[in-house]
């Protein structure tokens, strides 16, 4: 019971952060990585546009508010040390404008079977994007 949870829950993620980076290309950003894993934790996506780097968490909960109360300080620590790995590894991104996004996909825009369903992306009732959601060390 709880293996299928699990695989139900990842699956809806999976689906999720492909709404994120679909949502990230309508407006013009580069997907540089997506599930990116470390030691010390994930990042769900890593976009660019010019010299800004925006390590975004996406999550997908009944309802907006619940989603975005998701991201707690606990895994906000983990994506920050996750994006200090990610510079480490990629030394030209240093200088770039760097931000923590989160980003809130309805779970009316992902199937019953787990696969996204992408239609009014950037729609009132589509992805919601908080920018700056935080600040790192804060």
């Amino acid at each position: 019971m709880l293996n299928l949870k699990r695989k139900a829950a990842y699956k809806k993620g999976v689906a999720a952060e492909g709404v994120a980076a679909d949502y990230f290309k309508a407006l013009g950003f580069e997907i540089l990585k997506q599930r990116y894993k470390t030691k010390v934790g994930e990042i769900d996506l890593i976009v660019q546009k010019d010299r800004a780097l925006i390590f975004v968490e996406v999550k997908s909960h009944a309802d907006i508010s619940a989603s975005l109360y998701a991201v707690t300080e606990r895994s906000r620590r983990r994506i920050e040390q996750a994006a200090l790995h990610f510079i480490a590894e990629n030394p030209q991104c240093a200088d770039f404008e760097m931000r923590f996004d989160v980003v809130a996909v309805p779970e009316t825009m992902l199937r019953a079977d787990g696969r996204a369903d992408a239609h009014n992306l950037l729609g009132s009732e589509g992805v919601q994007h908080l920018d700056n959601a935080w600040l790192a060390g804060q």
